[in-house]
């Protein structure tokens, strides 16, 4: 007897059992306190299972199930790991049928294809790209079962003015073009995209000027000042003089740097290295503003906006490397000072300002704003819904028992088991609901089984009500991906027999030669 495939199920039970309670609107939170102390609240699935110490192989690739879910659609991660625990759950009663696990994958796989047919022909709803009405309705259902449901609307038009913003670039790619700023401080309401970039930095010297409209910007990548050597240099002075005119010549090499800087006619300079007193001084005098020690990565958003060249010597400067912004200020929000640089002709970058109260509100804000913004960009994409609230699940396992009984093998039987299975998930919406769920779903089964496909759970207060009426909606990119991974994750851990374990060549016992 093969005793490897249970011990896996068992470790999925384990794993499902933790992250049940996390999934739809009335979710609980999960307190997550990691090696270091820091402690983390969230009802994110991806984030609760990645901080999950596990060494067993069934458990990494559950746990790499849900980031790969995070990557790829940025939603469902919770989902997805349920569905592929209730799967494997399937699999144990098929293994005590007999069935070999082989016949079992080739069922899952066949299940797959059937699955996504039966979504895109019968269920799918095409959206009109124009129409964003309906998208802001996907995104604030999307949204709704996260820890910000109740800024949802907050949260999609962000998200949408986000990707408006990208796809005016031609561009998707939220990483490269998009900053996100945290501000410990003010109301969730105050959060807003801006049309430009915002840096935590204020300006170099305290009466230097703090705005500017039409500016034009010089971008370094290096030091304002007397450079040092980059070997060690020791200097044997006899006399006061000599002394005295070591230090004139490197205040007139500062003052031969910072006449070039000015015989360009700057208004703010912004340099990724420092500036030396005497240089600050002298700019400040001349009427430019100096920024220094900016991150490598937000001197390149500048250049992308501005226009200007990042140069690596000021010798090097010419005319060509400038840049341009309709408007530079230094603000100060709360008790820090932030840099601004807006009004742009080119477009390329946006930062999204995120007010929160504390610090841990914040990053769940920003964990439920990162899912928003993904969500908005595979509904871009592809501008097609399903109906949410387990709806989609549950018209899914309707077709499949329908399915099986038309098939003439002994695989009717693995059909029904997996259709089963996926009703797992509003059974957890109506549990999380607080009310019996034995009773609501029968009922539910019932609309389903008279063709009525798009009844669900309302997560709220576990009505039972055609999701079309209260806007609940799922992206079908989303639930396409869920299917796939959790069948396709299920089959690959079904397939295996054996565990095999390399021994470090510490343990090696003497009598065995290395070759």
């Amino acid at each position: 007897e093969n005793l490897l495939q249970p011990q896996n199920i068992n470790i999925a039970k384990a794993f499902s059992s933790i992250i049940q309670t996390t999934l739809g609107p009335r979710s609980m939170l999960k307190m997550i306190i990691d090696s270091h102390g820091n402690i983390v609240v969230t009802s994110d699935g991806n984030w609760i299972l990645r901080e999950i110490e596990t060494n067993h192989p069934v458990g990494k690739s559950l746990v790499e199930l849900s980031k790969t879910q995070d990557q790829e659609v940025g939603d469902g991660t919770t989902t997805i790991v349920i569905l592929a625990c209730e799967f494997l759950k399937v699999v144990e009663i098929l293994l005590s049928k007999k069935y070999h696990p082989l016949q079992i994958v080739g069922s899952f796989f066949q299940i797959i294809k059937d699955a996504i047919m039966f979504l895109e022909k019968k269920l799918a709803i095409n959206l009109n790209k124009n129409d964003f009405l309906e998208f802001k309705k996907t995104i604030t259902s999307s949204i709704s079962t996260k820890l910000v449901g109740r800024f949802s609307r907050i949260i999609c038009e962000i998200s949408l003015k986000t990707l408006d913003i990208l796809n005016s670039m031609g561009s998707t790619d939220l990483k490269k073009f998009v900053k996100l700023e945290k501000i410990c401080g003010g109301s969730i309401k105050e959060s807003k995209v801006l049309n430009g970039i915002m840096i935590n930095k204020d300006v170099s010297h305290p009466k230097m000027k703090r705005s500017f409209k039409n500016a034009s910007i010089i971008l370094l990548d290096c030091q304002i000042g007397f450079q040092k050597m980059e070997s060690q240099t020791l200097l044997d002075v006899k006399k006061g003089k000599n002394w005295e005119n070591i230090i004139k010549t490197e205040e007139n090499y500062i003052i031969f740097i910072c006449n070039i800087l000015k015989s360009f006619n700057p208004d703010v300079i912004i340099t990724e290295k420092g500036v030396s007193d005497l240089a600050l001084h002298y700019l400040y005098k001349k009427g430019i503003t100096v920024i220094q020690r900016v991150k490598k990565s937000d001197n390149y958003r500048i250049s992308k906006i501005t226009g200007g060249t990042i140069v690596s010597s000021v010798r090097e400067l010419e005319v060509a490397d400038l840049g341009f912004a309709g408007c530079f200020s230094v603000k100060k929000i709360c008790d820090e000072f932030y840099t601004f640089i807006t009004n742009c002709k080119n477009v390329l970058s946006c930062t999204i300002l995120l007010f929160g109260p504390s610090r841990d509100v914040l990053d769940e804000i920003e964990r439920n704003l990162q899912d928003a913004l993904e969500v908005t960009k595979n509904l871009f994409k592809n501008p097609r819904i399903l109906p949410g609230g387990g709806a989609s699940e549950l018209a899914i396992q309707n077709f499949l028992l329908k399915k099986a009984e038309s098939l003439k093998n002994n695989n009717f039987y693995i059909y029904k088991s997996v259709a089963v299975g996926f009703e797992i998930i509003p059974k957890i919406l109506i549990e999380n609901c607080g009310i019996p769920s034995i009773q609501a779903l029968d009922r539910l089964k019932f609309f389903h089984s008279n063709n009525e496909s798009f009844f669900g759970i309302d997560g709220k207060n576990g009505n039972i009500i055609d999701m079309r009426k209260i806007g609940i909606f799922e992206v079908f990119s989303v639930k396409i991906q869920v299917i796939k991974a959790a069948l396709e994750n299920s089959s690959m851990l079904l397939r295996i027999d054996k565990c095999i374990k390399g021994m470090p060549l510490t343990n090696i016992p003497n009598k065995t030669k290395r070759i």
